[in-house]
């Protein structure tokens, strides 16, 4: 765990200390494929304090600037998670050595971060697929070689969630990507490879062992149980 990193977020943001339940890497440093001139991205998970839940206050999430970071708030967490957004869902499946902080709460719902995945998430990630790939036909040479791998990116991980069941966060393949990212592939190639990717994405949501849909019933208990866990300690 880099202590330094955590102990960065609650210096700048104490109200947390008592209040978050994850703190893990995410961008670039999660999937494998970070530089010396890559930006640290945390992404983490807390409960509102009492005046968000009890009283008249509201809380969504804290956003720092060095280094980049969005806690969010687990209700919003769960929501977003629910409507099966890439980018939180993540968050709970990077490699254990990405995660900065977890109290029994974090670990528990990284131990239930499977609930959240269905094969609705072909939307997710196919939708998202297919307006970058009409973008980079559109804008041709030279073409945005950052989207370019995070395109490739989403896919190869669409696909191999659809097939197997799994998110894998960290990249096999980060050396590709890595290159896709430094602008060494042809945009034909590169649109080439988005094409199969896609078409083998949609291939693998035919029989993919993933649900139809999220068990929106667990995720109401998982919720309930651990506000109940949280708040409950104070009285």
């Amino acid at each position: 765990m880099d202590e330094s990193m955590l102990a960065a977020v609650l210096r700048q943001a104490p109200d947390l200390r008592d209040r978050l339940c994850y703190l893990a890497y995410g961008g670039s440093r999660s999937y494998g494929t970070e530089t010396n001139e890559s930006d640290v991205d945390l992404r983490g998970i807390a409960f509102a304090p009492v005046e968000a839940v009890f009283g008249l206050e509201t809380y969504e999430q804290t956003i720092l600037d060095v280094p980049d970071t969005v806690v969010y708030a687990l209700t919003k967490y769960l929501k977003l998670a629910v409507k099966g957004n890439p980018t939180i869902l993540e968050m709970l499946h990077v490699e254990p050595a990405h995660v900065l902080y977890a109290d029994e709460r974090g670990e528990e719902l990284r131990a239930h971060r499977d609930l959240f995945l269905s094969k609705r998430l072909y939307r997710s990630y196919g939708g998202y697929a297919i307006g970058s790939i009409r973008k980079l036909a559109r804008k041709g040479e030279p073409y945005d070689a950052k989207d370019a791998h995070h395109l490739i990116r989403l896919l190869q991980m669409g696909r191999e969630l659809l097939e197997t069941g799994a998110l894998q966060v960290h990249r096999p393949r980060a050396s590709e990507l890595a290159a896709i990212k430094r602008g060494e592939w042809p945009l034909a190639d590169v649109l080439a490879c988005a094409e199969t990717l896609f078409a083998e994405m949609t291939a693998a949501y035919e029989r993919s062992p993933l649900p139809d849909e999220v068990d929106r019933d667990a995720v109401q208990a998982l919720a309930i149980r651990l506000n109940q866990s949280y708040y409950c300690r104070m009285a």
